[in-house]
């Protein structure tokens, strides 16, 4: 589903910005689904992931139609489904655009903003694809004032990485995961509406600075192309959540650890840094990701964790 806005400047309305976000989520969850909750039925709403994106995305839809806002270059705005599935609705419009490839400028993906907290702030992936970004960036905060984690890669676990792999310049956004990810809990009356309400209004301001730039954004690659997250199926999960805002160590830390589940059974505490799994590096957590999708139930790995500085290599049972 998606909507142009046509802008107002003869030449520069020839180039397009993107600006998406996923509807779908994962119905009832249950085994198969990436809920982590497996064992329940219950309806998994999915207020954060990503209802907030799409409220997020409407709303600028609708500012940036207006006259009085309309910008030099044309816009579409595109709700996407099956990302959950692996991305299943970005990858078929960025194969199938209803523009050339060529007049996309960037795309601004938002996905899960709903949850903003001000000491956390909020975090923005793909700043390294184009060589613009961090400008761009720094001067759309100008307003908001929000605490920015910026990390550099084009792919990860969202839409905008179907963009990426077509060479253009992206900007993920999102204030980050939560207890609430991917179970029934994540529900609307746990939405921070006048933090999403923030995050929006820095969205806008990014979108003017990249209308504004007196060039077109150079392209620059970030990291690999193949695709993340939920393009990989998982069969097991260790039962923690990773901390997506720690970019600047080798491997990914455990931000918390879920009762009854792998990790905690096998010593596993929030904090550590996991560095591989069954004797395979784990650098970051596109290689935690990939490690996890190799997995089946039943088996003993071995984690190789970092705990303060001490290593360990602790035995798990799936």
């Amino acid at each position: 589903h998606y909507a142009t806005v046509t802008g107002t400047d003869p030449t520069a309305r020839k180039e397009y910005l993107v600006v998406g976000a996923h509807f779908d989520h994962l119905g009832n969850g249950g085994r198969g689904s990436s809920s982590l909750r497996p064992d329940t039925l219950e309806v998994h709403n999915g207020a954060d992931d990503n209802a907030s994106g799409v409220a997020a995305m409407l709303e600028l839809a609708g500012r940036f139609a207006e006259h009085t806002g309309a910008p030099r270059h044309s816009m579409i705005f595109v709700a996407f489904g099956g990302e959950e599935m692996g991305l299943l609705g970005s990858k078929y419009f960025a194969d199938h655009l209803p523009v050339d490839a060529g007049a996309i400028t960037a795309m601004i993906n938002l996905d899960m903003v709903g949850r903003l907290d001000t000491a956390k702030g909020l975090q923005i992936g793909g700043a390294g694809t184009s060589a613009e970004a961090d400008s761009l960036i720094r001067n759309a905060n100008q307003t908001t004032r929000l605490k920015l984690i910026v990390t550099r890669e084009g792919s990860g676990p969202s839409d905008h990485a179907s963009f990426y792999g077509k060479n253009i310049p992206v900007f993920f956004l999102t204030t980050g995961v939560h207890p609430d990810y991917h179970t029934p809990d994540d529900d609307a009356e746990r939405i921070n509406y006048e933090g999403l309400k923030t995050v929006t209004d820095f969205t806008a301001g990014l979108i003017r600075e990249i209308d504004n730039c007196p060039q077109r954004l150079t392209f620059r690659e970030a990291g690999p192309k193949e695709q993340a997250g939920p393009g990989y199926r998982f069969r097991v999960t260790l039962g923690f959540m990773p901390d997506f805002t720690d970019s600047d160590v080798e491997g990914v830390r455990v931000d918390f650890v879920s009762k009854g589940k792998p990790a905690e059974r096998g010593g596993i505490l929030k904090g550590d840094i996991i560095r591989a799994i069954d004797n395979m590096p784990v650098r970051n957590i596109y290689d935690y990701m990939y490690r996890l999708s190799k997995l089946t139930r039943g088996r003993i790995i071995s984690v190789e964790i970092l705990r303060g500085n001490q290593a360990l290599i602790l035995p798990i049972q799936l």
